[in-house]
């Protein structure tokens, strides 16, 4: 049977650490190895940390470092992988029964794919919302890295119906990384890229990857902090999107993807304009004409302008509205509907 590391960095995890060991059910699946990286945390999460670790001894190491953030966690909790494939878990999260032992047995009948994916389900107290990824739902599919690879640098064109899905595959939870895969592959930090999540994936995955999709196998992702909608404004936020876009655009010249890639790219630009928008006018820590200002100063960005919304036929009508208010930069009203939807976001997506 195939050996599976799970890599959980913990930063003030108390109160759901124990849920998220429990959900991987170690007494059933001994083939797991669990590598808790304790970030820092200023609650009792090593303390129970060690407490799982007494309990479950070989089957799980524990990790203390200073405070560094998730990327740094991870990248601690690579050091000592060891197993056949490596896959991330956040501590507020969990799996769906069976998950481990169903997805070992998918990997190991198709032959052991370079990378699995399963779909997620996004947890709201005792709400689930399935995300299935993919149309196909009951069988699996088999991928190309080209595949994944086009899917993560953006929608094409046609695709672009609901924006709100576009990141649904760039997290890192939810996969099973074979080791060869990753073998010397770092996060960067999140302060100096958008999404350290996508860029890893994009640098992992190559063109002839094989890649296969398990449905039906469920990871929990818990909205643990549901009832908070607003956070600081980070003045690294915009800056850290445009590195992102650049190292993918750099990373596609260098292996010379095809023109696709870069159509795709500024897609995602174009989209994400309004993601940028969204957690500007969220900010806490910013008056209202602070915000309309840096929104505004965003918006005008040429990167993000490659496109209009009327480019986007299949768009559905909310977010053609969102986005012709960006296009043309109405930035009062577009941060009263936004601040209006807010508390409804979980629904609309």
């Amino acid at each position: 049977m195939l050996n599976i590391d799970i890599i959980i960095p913990v930063y003030n995890a108390e109160e759901y650490l124990e849920r998220c060991i429990n959900s991987i059910d170690i007494d059933t699946n001994k083939n797991v190895n669990v590598i808790l990286v304790n970030d820092g945390s200023t609650d009792n999460s090593l303390m129970l940390c060690k407490r799982i670790k007494k309990r479950y001894k070989k089957n799980i190491k524990v990790i203390n470092q200073k405070n560094k953030g998730v990327s740094d966690a991870r990248n601690a909790g690579l050091e000592y992988v060891s197993g056949d494939y490596i896959t991330f878990m956040d501590p507020d999260d969990a799996y769906d029964i069976g998950y481990i032992k169903k997805c070992v047995q998918k990997i190991e009948k198709f032959n052991n794919p370079d990378l699995a994916i399963t779909p997620y389900k996004r947890v709201y107290g005792e709400k689930k919302i399935v995300n299935d990824l993919y149309d196909i739902t009951n069988e699996e599919i088999i991928l190309s890295g080209d595949d994944l690879l086009k899917t993560m640098y953006g929608m094409n064109i046609s695709e672009v119906v609901n924006p709100a899905i576009m990141n649904d595959l760039s997290p890192v939870w939810g996969k099973f990384y074979k080791k060869s895969l990753i073998l010397g592959k770092k996060f960067a930090d999140i302060k100096e890229v958008g999404s350290e999540d996508l860029l890893f994936n994009i640098n992992v995955l190559k063109l002839d990857s094989k890649i296969l999709y398990i449905p039906e196998c469920y990871y929990l992702y818990t909205k643990t902090n549901n009832s908070s909608i607003t956070t600081n404004f980070d003045e690294n936020l915009i800056s850290s999107w445009g590195n992102l876009f650049s190292l993918m655009e750099i990373q596609a010249k260098r292996e010379k993807y095809n023109t696709e890639y870069f159509t795709r790219l500024d897609v995602r630009k174009y989209l994400s304009k309004m993601s940028l928008v969204r957690a500007i006018y969220n900010s806490k820590n910013l008056t209202v004409r602070n915000k309309i200002s840096i929104a505004k100063k965003t918006v005008k960005n040429p990167e993000y302008n490659k496109f209009k919304y009327s480019d986007f036929p299949n768009m559905i009508s909310r977010w053609k509205i969102l986005m012709w208010l960006c296009d043309h930069e109405y930035m009062y009203v577009l941060y009263i509907i936004i601040r209006l939807l807010e508390p409804y976001k979980n629904k609309l997506k």
